[in-house]
């Protein structure tokens, strides 16, 4: 089980998995928390070992590599008894897809929304295709939108913690909280 001060190395190692321990801990020092390196590298390596960090990637500047196109999946399926069966090859396809960002199941008006991540337009529109041809007996509606993102992709706000959370909304919103 991990604790608070668990969450907050993960948050900040998934903003820069490469920088020193002291940097770790000047970060915890911020949030009143008082470790030694040594504790810290100890935290480290039990999360490793647990399986809770699984490997360390690079974040990438999209502005600095050639332009990607980003599709965005919306589909509804058709009630079938296939459907459980069928589902089992739309999620290893998806699985295995090199251009999948996210994929997954949904609530409300959509049963599943996939991100994907393209060379180019007759690339994503090739995929598109194939996607509906293998697809398309458990589809029911399938709506597809290119998206332009307008901040930088961030494995972070998936790690982020509840005091960094609190802390950005005292800095953004000061009057609100606590009200």
């Amino acid at each position: 089980m991990i604790d608070k001060i668990d969450e907050l190395i993960i948050s900040a190692l998934s903003q820069n998995s490469k920088q020193e321990v002291f940097e770790i801990w000047d970060f915890l020092k911020g949030f009143n928390y008082n470790l030694t390196e040594e504790e810290i590298e100890s935290r480290i390596s039990k999360l490793e070992e647990e399986g809770i960090i699984k490997g360390y990637t690079i974040t990438v500047d999209v502005k600095k590599i050639p332009h990607k196109v980003i599709r965005v999946d919306l589909v509804t399926f058709r009630t079938s008894q296939a459907l459980p069966k069928r589902l089992d090859g739309l999620k290893k396809y998806l699985s295995d897809a090199p251009f999948v960002l996210f994929s997954g199941k949904t609530r409300g008006g959509y049963d599943w929304i996939t991100v994907k991540s393209f060379l180019s337009n007759e690339m994503a529109d090739e995929e598109n295709d194939i996607y509906r041809n293998l697809f398309g007996d458990i589809i029911q509606t399938y709506e597809v939108y290119d998206f332009v993102p307008q901040t930088e992709a961030s494995f972070y706000a998936l790690t982020y913690t509840e005091d960094e959370y609190k802390r950005f909304l005292k800095e953004w919103a000061p009057p609100f909280i606590g009200s």
